[in-house]
């Protein structure tokens, strides 16, 4: 997986099982149909916050997934199994294992001044194959282009915890003109909270402003 993967693999190994160990005795109050809830598929994200000219134009997203999920999905997809995707097989992957996702948003939350951005597209799709596992590269765009202050908060999480996804410490800020200043922080968002009120998501929420 990429390199905070290996950084963060002792803490997968502690706070996911305390998490869902949680999650899944909650479930168990509910009744037995949700108690078998837990992940099978771990992913690890970043995000760059993409300014041009008029202000700021999406979120880039990418996703490295564990081994486990990309062997099974390169199995079915790089179809000469040469450890790359050509055209073809990065178009069959896009429409057999990540056109879907638009029925869950792509796991993606973003509020903007506290008002929901719903729904969420996704475009500029690229699938690769990097140190041997699958990578998905995609843009949310969002299109804030007004000389007024912004809060951005964008968060990557599936409810149904069939997703289990560790955002990247440090985000990134790309193509920032002199007409704004930027901060941005990885911070639990209360306003966020699903699950009933009992889990506060991280996100990495920006600040925006024309000087």
């Amino acid at each position: 997986m990429h390199s905070f993967s290996e950084n963060n693999a002792a803490k997968r190994n502690t706070v996911f099982p305390a998490l869902f160990l949680l999650a899944t005795l909650l479930f168990s109050l509910m009744g037995p149909a949700k108690a078998s809830a837990h992940p099978h598929v771990f992913v690890d994200c970043s995000l760059t916050f993409e300014f041009n000219d008029n202000g700021l134009s999406g979120v880039r997203q990418k996703w490295w997934f564990d081994e486990m999920f990309a062997a099974m999905i390169l199995g079915d997809f790089d179809k000469n199994h040469d450890n790359k995707l050509s055209a073809d097989e990065a178009k069959a992957l896009e429409n057999g294992a990540f056109v879907n996702l638009k029925n869950f948003n792509y796991f993606t939350r973003i509020l903007v001044d506290g008002k929901e951005s719903n729904p969420i597209e996704a475009v500029e799709f690229k699938p690769s194959i990097e140190e041997g596992t699958l990578v998905y590269e995609f843009l949310v765009p969002l299109n804030i282009a007004d000389k007024a202050k912004h809060v951005v908060m964008v968060a990557i999480y599936d409810e149904s915890f069939y997703t289990a996804v560790q955002m990247a410490p440090q985000n990134k800020v790309l193509g920032l003109t002199g007409k704004y200043k930027t901060n941005l922080e990885l911070e639990p968002v209360a306003e966020m909270a699903y699950f009933f009120d009992q889990i506060v998501p991280e996100a990495a929420v920006l600040t925006m402003q024309p000087k």
